[in-house]
């Protein structure tokens, strides 16, 4: 009896050592930890666990409130020449297995407050592959309440320093791509200037007959081959003076085709019809923010992700079509031929395009 027992304890004993390992392996359990730091400018250093490609690195640090879409947002070329912050406090319950904005990733760094051990390993993989550094702590809501408090700060992940502006570079020109022509042929013709454009736009176009091209071919273009023309979303600051040929070759088409401008895009054309951009303090960035349209007082829910807002100016060219209702800010305008949004209505935080965006720019495009 005494030797059957030990026999059972010892099958018990290699049973549980099986299982332990198992769930090691399966759920990817961390065993070695990697230490690292995040030093935000005006707060201090956070010491964490490091996800990723291990390498420093610096830029603006924002945030976003949404609890899902991580591969989505750290892939959106809007997000280029900043650490995005996640603010949401476990990431991963929708896992990463989605399609991203574009091919790769866009932001300099990624901090989460925490992941499961299950999806660790495979976001700090995807990290890794595309050289993008990660931090995992639990700080995050200090450095988020820091953030609204005081603006957007510069940081850094591992040995870098928490210095310098992107802003002082025109970040457009590292998100453009080649021209292209895609979509169904025997439908509008639709131009699609491309300042860092997301994915999921085009897939709202696939019924028009699509080219799209990098915003510096504009004026080499002739606008009377196509049936309407979007200006797209993309990074930086709209003002910056790598763009100010741009503005004002877009200034002199704007009226002879339908024209629709998404977030940067929006930005752009304001500042081409004589208004100007502010640097906001902490900017949008979630996937439910209220906007109402000011023509029906209609309200939708809105995808976000931009630093810059548009001052209105009635200056007699436009009119303020949208209105954010948690600070009152500009969220598109529109007058002859043209119709603008700071929001993404192809985010599709829930409802898709909740206020008709593309719809209203297909009758634009129907009527000439």
């Amino acid at each position: 009896m005494e030797n059957q027992s030990g026999i059972e304890q010892s099958s018990t004993s290699n049973w549980l050592l099986e299982h332990v390992i198992f769930i090691l392996v399966k759920y990817r359990v961390k065993v070695e930890l990697r230490k690292g730091y995040l030093t935000v400018d005006g707060l201090g250093r956070f010491e964490g666990e490091l996800l990723g490609y291990e390498t420093g690195a610096s830029g603006e640090l924002v945030f976003t409130t949404s609890p899902s879409g991580y591969i989505k947002s750290i892939t959106d070329p809007s997000y280029r020449g900043q650490i995005l912050v996640f603010s949401f406090p476990y990431i991963g319950a929708y896992e990463i297995d989605e399609t991203g904005e574009s091919k790769m990733p866009q932001v300099r760094g990624v901090v989460v407050n925490n992941v499961p051990a299950s999806l660790r390993e495979e976001l700090s993989d995807y990290l890794k592959v595309h050289r993008i550094p990660g931090i995992e702590f639990s700080g995050t809501r200090e450095v988020i309440d820091f953030l609204r408090i005081n603006g957007n700060r510069i940081g850094a992940i591992g040995d870098a320093n928490a210095a310098g502006n992107p802003y002082e570079f025109n970040l457009v020109n590292e998100v453009v791509g080649e021209r292209y022509t895609l979509g169904n042929h025997s439908g509008n013709r639709i131009l699609l200037v491309d300042l860092g454009v997301k994915g999921n736009i085009i897939n709202f176009l696939k019924n028009y007959q699509i080219t799209v091209i990098p915003y510096t071919e504009f004026g080499r273009i002739n606008i009377n081959d196509f049936d309407g023309i979007i200006v797209s979303n993309g990074p930086g600051d709209p003002s910056h003076p790598g763009l100010e040929g741009f503005r004002k070759k877009l200034g002199e088409e704007i009226g002879r085709k339908p024209l629709l401008g998404i977030c940067l895009g929006h930005q752009l054309i304001a500042l081409s019809l004589g208004m100007r951009t502010q640097k906001m303090k902490f900017g949008h960035r979630s996937i439910n923010h209220p906007v109402r349209d000011t023509r029906n007082g209609k309200i939708g829910i809105t995808t976000h992700n931009h630093g810059f807002a548009v001052v209105f100016e009635n200056n007699g060219s436009a009119e303020e079509r949208f209105i954010s209702l948690n600070d009152g800010s500009n969220e598109g305008i529109m007058g002859d031929n043209f119709l603008t949004v700071q929001f993404h209505p192809e985010g599709g935080p829930g409802p898709m395009d909740e206020l008709g965006i593309f719809e209203e720019f297909r009758r634009m495009v129907n009527h000439g």
